[in-house]
């Protein structure tokens, strides 16, 4: 899936129609390119002096910086430091996709930033502000960052997206495919997706000792309690058998030393 020509067009459109306005920066030798005032920008970021890193930092995103677009573009997603605008980010992001469009690098500088941006887009059009609710731009969006930069958020948004049926119609196999991509990442929801998926069979032929052993490492992994996490790890512990329990516990604790990770003790396992 690409991101189509038509979609491309309508994101120049929105930049033109509610992008910030040109900032004052008066470069120096030390920031006369939009590297060095990037770097200027985020050193006074760090500092706290917020209105010299707009500046430098607006300046540098203005001439095509990619991680100052990023994060001039995150500070007014999340009022870090500014007022939150999310019409701003909003086109902030949308530069950076429309720029961006036609990108398949995974391993330039910039790539966590380009990807990082067709997420933040997609999220707008999956919440519904700022443009309304677009589930299928944000599949196309969550897609594109996906596929060619190995994304594991827009995996995971891919696997919710497909098994929640949120453009119309679920697809569990679908699901199954990106939530064991991003799995594979590390991440804790999609971990216990997929965990759930395979305990329950569903878009995968049932494997209930894989299964419960990925809701394990998600248990294990998720510092926010998410209740989701949970929900999942809670309703195929129920479910198992004893033997299943073990051997599951067993199969989770290979997995985190594989991975580098804390294993689990027995006192982890969710009473019974």
């Amino acid at each position: 899936m690409r991101i189509s020509s038509g979609f491309r067009i309508w994101l120049a459109s929105a930049v033109i129609v509610i992008a910030a306005p040109a900032v004052a920066f008066d470069p120096t030798p030390e920031t006369d390119t939009p590297a060095k005032a990037f770097t200027f920008g985020y050193s006074a970021y760090q500092a706290g002096d917020i209105a010299t890193a707009l500046d430098a930092i607006g300046y540098a995103a203005e001439q095509g910086h990619t991680p100052a677009q990023w994060l001039l573009g995150q500070m007014y997603a999340t009022g870090d430091g500014v007022e939150t605008d999310d019409a701003r980010a909003f086109a902030i992001f949308a530069g950076i996709v429309d720029d961006h469009a036609n990108d398949r690098r995974r391993n330039n500088d910039d790539a966590p930033f380009v990807a990082d941006a067709f997420v933040a887009l997609g999220n707008y059009y999956r919440a519904g502000t700022v443009a309304g609710i677009d589930p299928e731009a944000a599949l196309q969006l969550y897609w594109h960052a996906a596929t060619y930069f190995n994304d594991p958020a827009a995996q995971l948004y891919l696997a919710q997206m497909f098994y929640r049926g949120e453009t119309g119609v679920g697809d569990a196999g679908q699901a199954v495919r990106w939530a064991n991509l991003a799995a594979q990442s590390g991440s804790p929801p999609a971990q216990a997706l997929l965990g759930y998926l395979l305990f329950q069979g569903e878009g995968v032929a049932r494997q209930p000792l894989l299964g419960l052993a990925f809701l394990h490492v998600a248990r294990a992994g998720d510092g926010t309690a998410d209740p989701e996490i949970r929900r999942m790890h809670e309703e195929a512990f129920a479910a198992a058998t004893e033997t299943e329990r073990r051997t599951a516990f067993e199969l989770a604790n290979d997995w985190l030393d594989a991975n580098a990770t804390p294993p689990l003790a027995p006192a982890d396992a969710p009473p019974r």
